[in-house]
C-alpha cells in the first residue's frame, strides 16, 4: 500500500503540513540536482533502516507465532486437542508475549472446553443409557399397557357379551313369564274344560248305564228281580218235593233233608260259575286271538268295560241256547261219578236239579254275577239275622239249622231275596 506521500499531488487537497513539505521538497530538489546528500535524504535513511529493521523483527515474530499455531493445528488435526503447556520463547517481543499468552488462554480454554465437552459426553452416554433403560422400561411399559389393553378389550367384549346375554336371558325371562301367564291361562281353561268333559261324561255315564240297564235288562231275558223270583218259588215247590223225597222216600231226618237240598244249589252253583268264566274267557281269546286254544289258567286277554259288557249282553242273549247244554252238562257229570249222589236220589230230584242249574247259570250270567249266601248263619244256637232270614217253622228266636239260603245281587252287595231258617 503506497503512502500518502507516495500518492500523485493531482486531484487531491494538501494539508498545511503537506504544504510545508512540499516547500522543503523543491529546495531540496535543489540540493540533489547537484549530487549532494540532503539533510532529507539522510532522515529518509535513518527511517527506512529502522523500518527495515521493524520488519526483519515483525517477520520473525511471525514465524514463531506461525510455528506455535501450526503445532497447535497439527496437534488439534491428529489428537483432536490441543497442547497443555506452550511455552513463551526468551527474549519475544510484548506483542509476541501477547500472541502467545492470547494463544495459551485460548488452548486453556480449549482444554477448559474440552473437559466440559467429555464431561457432558459422560452425561449424554448416561442419558443416552438411561435414555435406552427408559425406552426399555418404556417398551415393557408398553407391552404391558398392550396386554392391559388387550384384556380390557377381551373383558369389554366379554362384558358386552355377557351384557347382551344377560339382555337376551332377561327378554327370555319375560318371555317365559309371559309364556307361563299364557300356560297357566290355558291350564285354567284346560281345568275348566276338563271339568265341563267330566261332568259331561259323568251325565253320560249315567245315561248310558240307564239306557245301558235298560238295554240290557232288554237282552237280558233273566233279569236279577226275575232271578230272585224264581228262585224264591224254587224253593217253595221242587225244592220241598225233593226236601219231601229225602224225608219219605231216603229216611233221611229233616235237617239233614234241608242241607242235601242246598247242597244241590251249592255244587249247581259251583259249576255254573266256573263254566261261565270259562265261556267269558273263551269268548274274548277267541275274538283276540282266534289261533290259540283257549286255557282258563293261562290266558290273559283283556278288554275294555265296554267291550266286556257287550258280551256279556251277547252271553245273556243266547242264555237260552247255552243253557240247555249247561244241565245236560251238570246232569251228566252227576251221573258219571256218583260218589255224592246216588242214581236214585239223581232219578227222585231230577226237576229240581234242572232247575236249580238253570237259574244258577243265569245267575252267573249277570254283571256282576248273583251271589247265594251259603255261609251265613251256617252256626246254630244263635239268634236269627232277620236282614237276611226269614223264620220258616219252629217257635224259637235260634237257629236250628238253615232251610234255603240268601240270594244277593252281587258278593258282599244288597239281599234280593231272604233266606229260610228253622228255629228253635
Amino acid at each position: 500500500m503506497e503512502s500518502p506521500e507516495d500518492q500523485p499531488l493531482q486531484g487531491r487537497v494538501l494539508g498545511p503540513r503537506e504544504t510545508q513539505s512540499r516547500d522543503q521538497f523543491v529546495e531540496e530538489n535543489d540540493y540533489s540536482s547537484s549530487g549532494t546528500p540532503t539533510p532529507r535524504d539522510k532522515e529518509q535513511t535513518t527511517q527506512l533502516l529502522h523500518m527495515n529493521s521493524d520488519m526483519t523483527r515483525a517477520k520473525d515474530d511471525m514465524d514463531i507465532i506461525r510455528a506455535c499455531l501450526e503445532t497447535v493445528k497439527t496437534k488439534l488435526e491428529k489428537e483432536n486437542t490441543v497442547p497443555e503447556n506452550i511455552d513463551t520463547p526468551v527474549g519475544a517481543s510484548m506483542d509476541v508475549q501477547s500472541c502467545f499468552q492470547a494463544i495459551v488462554s485460548m488452548c486453556e480454554r480449549c482444554h477448559k472446553n474440552g473437559r466440559d465437552i467429555e464431561q457432558l459426553k459422560r452425561k449424554i452416554e448416561a442419558y443416552e443409557a438411561k435414555n435406552k433403560e427408559l425406552e426399555k422400561e418404556t417398551s415393557e411399559k408398553q407391552e404391558q399397557i398392550d396386554r392391559l389393553t388387550a384384556a380390557i378389550d377381551t373383558l369389554e367384549k366379554k362384558h358386552s357379551e355377557k351384557k347382551e346375554e344377560k339382555l337376551d336371558n332377561m327378554k327370555e325371562q319375560m318371555k317365559m313369564k309371559n309364556l307361563e301367564k299364557q300356560v297357566n291361562l290355558k291350564v285354567a281353561e284346560v281345568v275348566k274344560l276338563q271339568e265341563e268333559n267330566n261332568t259331561m261324561k259323568h251325565r253320560l255315564n249315567e245315561l248310558m248305564e240307564k239306557k245301558g240297564s235298560e238295554m240290557a235288562d232288554m237282552y237280558n231275558t233273566f233279569p236279577p228281580r226275575k232271578i230272585a223270583d224264581q228262585f224264591k218259588d224254587l224253593y217253595a215247590s221242587l225244592r220241598n218235593d225233593a226236601f219231601q223225597f229225602y224225608i219219605s222216600s231216603l229216611n233221611m231226618a229233616d235237617q239233614v233233608a234241608a242241607a242235601r237240598t242246598m247242597d244241590i244249589v251249592r255244587d249247581a252253583y259251583a259249576f255254573c260259575e266256573e263254566a261261565s268264566l270259562y265261556q267269558h274267557g273263551s269268548v274274548i281269546c277267541g275274538l283276540v286271538n282266534p289261533c290259540e286254544i283257549f286255557n282258563v289258567h293261562q290266558s290273559g286277554y283283556k278288554v275294555d268295560e265296554v267291550d266286556s259288557k257287550q258280551i256279556s249282553n251277547i252271553r245273556k242273549q243266547t242264555s237260552k241256547y247255552s243253557c240247555e247244554h249247561i244241565k245236560n252238562a251238570f246232569v251228566t257229570k252227576l251221573e258219571s261219578s256218583q260218589e255224592k249222589y246216588s242214581l236214585e236220589e239223581l232219578t227222585g230230584c231230577m226237576a229240581y236239579i234242572e232247575r236249580s242249574v238253570e237259574l244258577c247259570w243265569y245267575m252267573c250270567l249277570q254283571t256282576p254275577p248273583m251271589h247265594i249266601g251259603f255261609a251265613d248263619n251256617d252256626k246254630q244256637d244263635i239268634a236269627v239275622d232277620k236282614t237276611k232270614y226269614e223264620i220258616g217253622s219252629g217257635k224259637g228266636t235260634k237257629v236250628d239249622f238253615v232251610l234255603w239260603p240268601p240270594l244277593y245281587d252281587e258278593k258282599d252287595g244288597n239281599i234280593v231275596m231272604k233266606g229260610v231258617i228253622q228255629t228253635k
